[in-house]
């Protein structure tokens, strides 16, 4: 089973952790029908991929992780029990997972993952970058990356053209300034502890800060 993430430096939306599994005789036709790093692959064709994998007998499952949640607590904290969860929930066999922590922190953080889990620690592997190096994880990322999209897709019916929810996009920071302008405080969908959030929509408050 391969564990990866959607969404965790967007400002709005959810942060999506996917959990994809397949036999262990299957595992090479990953690659076969696709699956290799998400965000080389167009929005339209990780779709298209999903089909083929579940075609093949992979199956996923999702944590989500809404704004609100996240202002309370930190994000390696929230992936890690979203992992436990979908490790508890699937009981595979072996786990590969793309860390949400450095290099030096991996070990300590499988650890963890493991006692929370409650799934031996010799059963799982993390390694930075893999979900461009593991097949398995590319089809979490992938499967990760759907689910997000399909969740602003519905944000959008209520809120308008927001983007896919990420800082540097300008249809992002157009609707923050907007919404601020217009309700004095960030919207519902926002990750509101964020202080580059705070300091992009309240710069004023930041400088008397």
């Amino acid at each position: 089973m391969g564990l990866d993430e959607a969404g965790r430096g967007a400002v709005l939306g959810p942060l999506i952790v996917a959990a994809v599994a397949i036999p262990a005789e299957k595992e090479g036709l990953l690659q076969e029908v696709g699956a290799r790093d998400s965000k080389t692959i167009s929005r339209r064709n990780r779709r298209r991929i999903l089909r083929a994998l579940w075609a093949e007998g992979a199956r996923g499952r999702v944590a989500v992780i809404p704004p609100e949640r996240i202002d309370e607590e930190s994000l390696t904290v929230l992936e890690l029990r979203a992992m436990a969860w979908l490790i508890r929930r699937s009981q595979p066999g072996r786990v590969v997972l793309d860390p949400p922590v450095g290099p030096r922190a991996i070990p300590q953080f499988l650890s963890a993952l493991s006692a929370e889990a409650g799934f031996p620690r010799e059963r799982l592997e993390a390694f930075p970058q893999a979900d461009k190096k593991s097949p398995v994880v590319s089809a979490a990322s992938i499967l990760a990356k759907v689910v997000r999209d399909g969740y602003i897709q519905v944000l959008r019916r209520s809120f308008g053209d927001i983007g896919w929810g990420y800082p540097g996009e300008e249809k992002v920071q157009k609707f923050l300034r907007h919404w601020v302008e217009e309700h004095q405080d960030l919207p519902p969908i926002c990750r509101r502890r964020w202080r580059s959030v705070q300091s992009f929509c309240f710069p004023k408050l930041q400088d008397d800060i």
